[in-house]
């Protein structure tokens, strides 16, 4: 585990045209290049994706990483996690818009017997939403729920 380290992290976005432009991000490694849009919602064209979807994805995958984690730290007998995401955006009285809601439903399959792991699960769902860091970076302005569903 990394203690009292301090890591940096950069993606190079490039962006072409007005409303109904498109964009690109790129990891400096080049591993990930994503396409991206305005969503239609926002009148834009729709696309590939865009930065809401990228933002809600970043929520998902961290926080099934910190829960892979915890429960793998904590010897739950994991078999596969999955987590659907939900995010709710609203216009603010600033102008523009901000996310006001992120709801993850994360799904462990576990092997064995699910109810004899009942409470170290609550624990491993509740470890990891406080280790997350995008949940962390949100905490207090964006209304952020846990609905874990187990089956074994």
């Amino acid at each position: 585990m990394l203690m009292h380290t301090k890591c940096q992290f950069r993606v190079t976005g490039r962006w072409e045209g007005g409303l109904h432009g498109r964009g690109e991000i790129v990891n400096e490694e080049s591993t990930v290049r994503t396409q991206f849009g305005i969503a239609e919602e926002f009148g834009g064209t729709g696309g590939p994706t865009n930065p809401e979807e990228l933002f809600l994805s970043a929520a998902c995958s961290c926080y099934l990483i910190t829960l892979a984690l915890v429960a793998e730290k904590m010897r739950l007998p994991v078999k596969r996690l999955e987590c659907e995401a939900e995010g709710r955006v609203s216009s603010h009285e600033e102008g523009g818009f901000h996310f006001t809601e992120i709801v993850l439903r994360p799904h462990l399959d576990l092997d064995g017997d699910q109810s004899a792991h009942d409470l170290a699960v609550a624990r491993a769902v509740a470890l990891a939403e406080q280790r997350c860091i995008i949940s962390r970076a949100v905490k207090g302005t964006v209304k952020y729920e846990i609905h874990p569903k187990v089956t074994a």
